[in-house]
């Protein structure tokens, strides 16, 4: 493969034949293979009025998941379910080099409100091929310390589905080669109890579906805390995230959270108090609470 796409055939999307040709060879994979999904690289550089062809067409033989490589307010509108939010992502490393306030996220979200669907799902990351590869992601984006509340935001904000990519595990800490087999080795894990009970989280917590509420507090000084709450049914999650290389004064004010709650990194129950506390640099903490 050419990183200039020389080596990729430019299929003309105005020929009526070759759009069936595409949405056949779709079809193929759906019910000979029975795939769950597809996830469409470069899509915001295909016509909406093909995905608007060509996803019905699709989820009429099977509720198949569709995930578009793109942000672009035309694809979650011509049928996918997910995209990729670059805007967020390019926001977070921004607040990572300290360049922009914690509250700079919401600026993001309240324009992907506007744009997207309701329930747009968006693929929260702090590492990809493309970002790893290209940008020294997460290794160079958020290094050491700083990984860990970001990594926290992409498994926990409003409509969102985690991506971890290969290595963050371990984690490998270098540009894994794009175009060349480049193996890695894992021996030590060192994320991965971390992963594991975000993962355990979502899975077992219907507050983090990608349809729950969400809701901003004001736990301190926003230019650097992030908290918010997401909730469904009789299940709630706080989580507070200190997107800052400085100690942060913490607060919780809401008294609809002044109760029992599980540190779900601790394990522990207690009730929150009103008491302020500090939390570390690169900070965080989240409680899951349930009905009482």
């Amino acid at each position: 493969m050419a990183v200039d796409w020389a080596d990729t055939r430019q299929l003309d999307y105005k020929n009526t034949v070759m759009q069936d040709s595409m949405i056949a060879a779709m079809k193929f994979w759906i019910s000979k293979t029975d795939i769950d999904g597809f996830r469409c690289d470069v899509a915001w550089n295909v016509p909406a009025d093909f995905w608007r062809k060509c996803i019905p067409q699709l989820k009429s033989m099977k509720s198949i998941f569709m995930l578009a490589e793109g942000d672009s307010a035309y694809l979650p509108q011509s049928g996918f379910d997910a995209v990729y939010p670059w805007h967020m992502f390019k926001m977070m490393e921004k607040i990572a080099k300290g360049t922009r306030p914690a509250f700079g996220l919401d600026s993001v979200k309240n324009e992907s409100d506007k744009l997207y669907p309701e329930n747009t799902i968006q693929m929260y990351f702090t590492s990809n091929h493309d970002e790893n590869s290209w940008n020294n992601a997460d290794y160079g984006t958020f290094p050491g310390p700083v990984h860990e509340p970001f990594a926290v935001f992409t498994q926990t904000m409003a409509n969102s589905v985690p991506l971890i990519y290969g290595g963050q595990e371990e984690p490998v800490l270098r540009a894994i080669k794009f175009f060349d087999k480049d193996p890695m080795t894992f021996e030590k894990f060192q994320r991965a109890d971390f992963y594991k009970t975000l993962l355990h989280l979502r899975k077992s917590n219907m507050a983090l579906s990608a349809d729950a509420s969400f809701r901003k507090i004001n736990a301190g000084d926003e230019k650097a805390v992030y908290a918010f709450v997401r909730e469904k049914g009789n299940e709630k999650v706080l989580v507070i995230l200190n997107l800052s290389n400085s100690e942060q004064s913490i607060t919780i004010k809401d008294k609809t959270l002044l109760r029992n709650a599980r540190n779900v990194f601790k394990g522990t129950v207690a009730p929150l108090s009103n008491k302020e506390w500090k939390m570390k640099p690169w900070g965080y903490e989240v409680y899951e609470y349930t009905a009482n």
